[in-house]
């Protein structure tokens, strides 16, 4: 059985260059993620009301994520009792959501940006008095 194959022209880039070649565009993305990974500030934990909780569909504030990992023995459950202990009451509950949001993205490399977030604010609270 034979194939058919399609001639290319002479200048027709080859494959590693059709693929990796940049454009405008992704300079322009390059630059984008460049000055978000600059960005000190990506997250602001804020105080929640009781309105927002229910727009939400909760009952209550969240003191700790419900979502974490938890797979053959090993737990992620220690270190965020040890990290959300250090930031205050008032910030826990959108803290605990930005942390399930981060972690339900899913994969190993979700769990571990997650987990990131969470030293990075307990490092913002640690020694401010509560």
């Amino acid at each position: 059985m034979a194939l058919a194959i399609k001639h290319l022209p002479d200048d027709a880039p080859d494959f590693y260059r059709a693929i990796v070649a940049p454009t405008a565009i992704d300079s322009a993305a390059i630059q984008v993620v460049q000055e978000a990974v600059n960005d000190a500030e990506l997250f602001v934990p804020k105080a929640v009301t009781a309105a927002e909780l229910r727009a939400q569909g909760l009952l209550r504030e969240r003191e700790l994520p419900q979502m974490w990992h938890c797979r053959g023995g090993e737990s992620d459950m220690e270190k965020i009792v040890k990290h959300m202990s250090v930031i205050p009451p008032e910030f826990k509950h959108s803290v605990s959501m930005e942390y399930e949001r981060l972690f339900a993205l899913g994969g190993p490399a979700c769990r571990k940006q997650a987990n990131q977030f969470l030293v990075r604010q307990s490092k913002r609270f640690r020694g401010v008095a509560v």
